[in-house]
Order: structure tokens, then C-alpha cells, then sequence
């Protein structure tokens, strides 16, 4: 009988002092401890695998969780900018009726008052009755309400803006009307005087009492006459007993005239601004001595001067009773 075929392997120590020794087996278990081998070589290799990830899933959770504190913290802080900024609008809105209210706007849906009872009362509360009806924040009557919990919605937004627009075109408007209306005096109040005052006076020339349609500012020769508002150059030219004249229309109400003057510095139909040079002080025409002539007409009728020339209403009082 033949005998069997077996596998030595010879294990020697790297140790000298330790003996060799051998390994026997029957040829027939080889392949079954190679295999062997090899599940726990692959078993080892999977478990190192899987721990490896198990760590990087791990560091990604932790990070992801760091992560979400901080955008929670960021919504928070978010959160109460929103509510903050939501509080300043709701702020403006109140705050924007009010100017509304005093420039006389009316905006889609105001509440006119009741017959013969006065109007409405305008609060604080009920202020924005003036402006459109806004989503949030304010009840069926435009009240302000829970403003501390109040939210906007774009819409809301939008409408402050255009009622924002809306103020600020009405104010610029405004403004160039108010530049069109004579305020200030034509001559500069530290360098001239006062000599006759609008209304009823003894002529100078007559004795008689006669009505005197401006007043005359007297001053030193070519001293400069400005324009105390916008307006249009409308006359140049000689006008009787005013002699050299100058005349500007400010606007469908208001226009002033210039007599006396020594020099123009203006054509016709020349557009002027406010502080302008028109002319220079004279004694052209009827005149006792060099000084300006200066009328104003409101609706083509004469109105005493002395009230739009500020500057030297306020810097002189002794002509406060002209006030």
C-alpha cells in the first residue's frame, strides 16, 4: 500500500537559542488551510474596512452636528434682525402717515370724516388710515396693531416704498413751488435800509397822501439787486416814473418788479434762480435819490413785500410791526 503524501514545513526561530521545529500535514488539508487562511485574511481586511468607515461616519456625524448648532444659532440671530427690522418698518409706516397727514395726502382707501362732525381724529394708532391697507399689522380700519409680533409681506414693502416715492415726489414739488415764491430781500439787508414803507404814505413829490405799491430800500449806487426767488425775466426796460425796470414772473401767482435801477444784468425772457444778480441799485426815473423800488403781485394784485423778504424781517426788529 503506498503510503500517504504529507506537507512539512520547517519553522525555524529567528532566536538562536530557540530550537526548530516542524509542521506535518497530509497533503489532503492543504488546500483547506490556504483557505482557510484566506477567509481570515478577508474576514480581517473587512472588519478593518468597515471600522475605518464606522470612524468616518462618525467624524462626519460630529461635524454635521457642529454644523447644524451653528446655522440653528444663525437663524436665531437672523430671526431677531428680522423681527427687529420688522418692528423699524412697522415704525416708518407710522411714522409715514403722519407726513402724509401733514402734507395733506390722501392715499387709496383714506377715511374721510363724518358730516358736520369734523373729520376723523388722526393718532398715532390711527394713522395709517392714510395709506393703502396693509396685510399684516393692521386691522379692516388701517389701526397698527400687535406691532411687536407683526409681520410684512413683500406686498407690504412694496406699498411703503411707493408711499415713500410718494412723499418725497409730493415734498420735491412742494419745494420747487417754494422756490418759486419770493422770501427773501432783493437787496442785502446789512447794506441798505428801509426808506418807504408799502401802503399809504405822503408822497414826496406831492406832499399829498397817496398809496405806495412796494417798498423803497435804499442803498449806495450799483449796489446788487438779486432775484429772491426763481423765475422768468418778463420786462427789461424803461417804465415811466420807475425808470429802468426789471420785472420777473415767478409762477402762474407770483411776480416782482425792480425799479429804479441803474443797470440791468438780465434779457428778457432769461430764466433766473434764486440770488441771481438782476440789476444794480439807481436813481433812474421819478426818484428823490439812489435807492430800489421793489412790488410784488400776488394774482395780479399788489401785496406788501416786507413779509417774503425773511431774511430781513428776522434780522431787523424795527420793522417788526411790517410782520
Amino acid at each position: 500500500m503506498e503510503a500517504k503524501r504529507r506537507l512539512t514545513i520547517l519553522v525555524i526561530p529567528s532566536s538562536p537559542h530557540k530550537r526548530s521545529f516542524t509542521i506535518s500535514l497530509p497533503s489532503m488539508m492543504v488546500p483547506g488551510v490556504f483557505f482557510a487562511l484566506g477567509v481570515l485574511l478577508i474576514t480581517a481586511f473587512a472588519g478593518g474596512w468597515r471600522s475605518y468607515h464606522l470612524h468616518q461616519v462618525l467624524q462626519n456625524a460630529n461635524r454635521l452636528e457642529i454644523e447644524n448648532r451653528t446655522a440653528k444659532a444663525r437663524v436665531k440671530e437672523q430671526e431677531g434682525k428680522i423681527e427687529q427690522l420688522t418692528q423699524d418698518i412697522l415704525k416708518i409706516r407710522e411714522r409715514t402717515a403722519h407726513i402724509q397727514q401733514y402734507l395733506g395726502m390722501k392715499g387709496e382707501g383714506a377715511v374721510r370724516g363724518t358730516a358736520a362732525q369734523g373729520g376723523i381724529e388722526f393718532t398715532p394708532q390711527n394713522g395709517s388710515r392714510l395709506s393703502k391697507p396693509y396685510s399684516s399689522g393692521v386691522d379692516q380700519e388701517g389701526s397698527v396693531k400687535e406691532t411687536k409680533t407683526g409681520s410684512l409681506s413683500l406686498e407690504d414693502i412694496g406699498q411703503l416704498d411707493a408711499d415713500l416715492k410718494e412723499i418725497v415726489g409730493t415734498l420735491q414739488r412742494r419745494q420747487e413751488r417754494l422756490d418759486r415764491v419770493p422770501h427773501i430781500s432783493p437787496v442785502d439787508h446789512r447794506e441798505s435800509w428801509i426808506s418807504s414803507s408799502y401802503g399809504m404814505r405822503i408822497s414826496p413829490f406831492t406832499g399829498q397822501e397817496q398809496f405806495h405799491p412796494g417798498i423803497d430800500i435804499a442803498g449806495a449806487e450799483k449796489t446788487p439787486i438779486i432775484a429772491p426767488a426763481k423765475g422768468t425775466v418778463i420786462f427789461v426796460g424803461r417804465e415811466g416814473s420807475l425808470g429802468l425796470t426789471v420785472r420777473i414772473k415767478h409762477d402762474s401767482v407770483y411776480e416782482s418788479t425792480y425799479g429804479h435801477l441803474k443797470k440791468a444784468a438780465v434779457k428778457k425772457g432769461e430764466r433766473v434762480d434764486l440770488g441771481d444778480v438782476l440789476g444794480y441799485m439807481g436813481n433812474s426815473g421819478r426818484s428823490t435819490g439812489t435807492h430800489l423800488h421793489y412790488a410784488i403781485e400776488k394774482n395780479g394784485k399788489n401785496v406788501n413785500p416786507f413779509p417774503y423778504m425773511r431774511d430781513w424781517r428776522d434780522a431787523s426788529p424795527v420793522f417788526a410791526a411790517e410782520k
